[in-house]
């Protein structure tokens, strides 16, 4: 179920018809109180008191409350909430799944343990662009604008020489701006 009521979230688009848009509404509310009947099921043949102690009951819970209280997304659009940024929520019905799959739980599980390192990397790469944006900045700050370098790619911020060197490093026109730096 979890796996079909994410097709029907996916298959919402701008300017949907008004017949689609009415059967994924009508296919979300049936899988809301698919997952309410679910949870219900679960509280009653767990007890209460332990069903708070699993923590994916906790998760369950809180995605399906979010859920209903973004079927009717007019009384939040009259409070100044933005509605569509709270459709969200809905996807997150998909990492119920993970408790399900005992290899999708040991992916997670490593990818929490190498956190930290990534940080480090991360870190690591955020230094070496700062250097090199600075370096850019001395260097190339007086490059004029051109084919490759404009108000917004350039070496004559600290602010655009992060970009620049960060768009750069995914590979994006790099040679082109050695090209014309190397001119210059």
């Amino acid at each position: 179920m979890i796996g079909i009521s994410t097709i029907f979230l996916c298959m919402d688009f701008y300017g949907i018809s008004e017949e689609i848009a009415n059967i994924l509404s009508t296919s979300n509310t049936f899988f809301i109180v698919f997952f309410v009947c679910e949870g219900s099921m679960k509280i009653i043949a767990y007890g209460f008191k332990y069903y708070w102690y699993i923590n994916w009951n906790k998760f369950d819970f809180i995605v399906v409350f979010l859920s209903l209280v973004v079927v009717d997304e007019s009384w939040l659009e009259n409070l100044g909430i933005n509605a569509s940024a709270l459709r969200i929520i809905r996807v997150m019905r998909l990492f119920r799944l993970i408790k399900v799959s005992d290899s999708l739980r040991s992916l997670l599980k490593t990818i929490i343990i190498a956190m930290a390192n990534i940080f480090t990397t991360a870190l690591l790469l955020l230094l070496l662009l700062f250097t090199f944006s600075i370096v850019g900045m001395s260097l190339f700050g007086d490059q004029p604008d051109g084919e490759n370098f404009d108000e917004n790619a350039n070496f004559k911020t600290f602010y655009n020489s992060m970009f620049l060197l960060f768009r750069c490093s995914t590979g994006e026109s790099w040679n082109s701006v050695m090209h014309d730096t190397y001119e210059h």
